[in-house]
């Protein structure tokens, strides 16, 4: 309770004081067909002088709990932007992800925010992929749904975050029609070492392709993985294989 309380502190001072202690982290997205950088994902990290490098599983509920996701998604959205627009005068179609929380999607003018930041760094609708996980729709469906629409609208790319580890329901496909669907490593790893998952995600890869969205499996971390994970046909592969965030 305690070290909640200070570190919730710390977010706080830290937001008051232009987002000090906050850092823009970039993992690569390899396309496994061209052999080269699809693009990269935007990953927030926090440190502060009591606690260290803070872990995102710890500060992000936080975040959400106090509203500052609110500011803090922006922030984060304007330093993917940033980077994205670098990148693109040596690599002219690199894209960014940027996962968003549902606190963002439920009670803040999201897409306005995402449309001005375009408008700010000169960058088309498809130079930004906004990711978002299962975990928020269980119970905001309807937000989402919305929100999607809107992205559809814009001409904004959508992934779906770790999918197959919440509740994977399949309607969700239909209904959000996501260009991308990324597996989480947690799900990766059960398929290297388990012939049963690695069927099943056989299968969920092939069902991403008939519905015209791309797969990329995360937490490739090893050339024996790597080659694994290809015999499935993945569109886009991420982990520390390629790079670090």
């Amino acid at each position: 309770f305690l070290r909640r309380k200070s570190l919730l502190q710390y977010l706080r001072q830290a937001v008051v004081h232009d987002f000090q202690g906050f850092i823009a982290y970039f993992q690569p997205v390899q396309d496994i067909h061209r052999g080269e950088p699809y693009g990269a994902e935007a990953l927030l990290r926090f440190q502060c002088s009591d606690f260290g490098m803070v872990s995102p599983s710890e500060f992000i509920p936080l975040l959400e709990e106090s509203g500052l996701i609110i500011p803090v998604g922006r922030w984060i959205l304007a330093r993917a932007m940033e980077f994205c627009k670098k990148m693109q005068e040596t690599i002219p179609h690199f894209k960014i992800s940027v996962n968003v929380s549902y606190i963002q999607v439920m009670k803040s003018d999201l897409i306005r925010d995402i449309s001005a930041l375009l408008d700010e760094y000169q960058l088309s609708a498809d130079s930004v992929q906004i990711e978002l996980t299962e975990s928020g729709f269980f119970e905001s469906d309807q937000n989402y749904i919305r929100f999607c629409a809107s992205l559809r609208t814009l001409h904004i790319p959508l992934a779906l975050d770790d999918f197959g580890t919440g509740y994977s329901n399949f309607h969700y496909l239909y209904h959000i029609n996501p260009q991308v669907i990324k597996i989480d490593r947690s799900f990766t790893l059960k398929a290297l070492n388990n012939d049963y998952e690695f069927t099943l995600l056989r299968h969920m890869t092939q069902l991403t392709h008939s519905i015209n969205s791309k797969m990329c499996i995360e937490g490739i971390e090893t050339a024996e993985e790597l080659k694994k994970i290809c015999e499935l046909n993945p569109d886009y592969i991420q982990g520390y294989y390629f790079s670090k965030p």
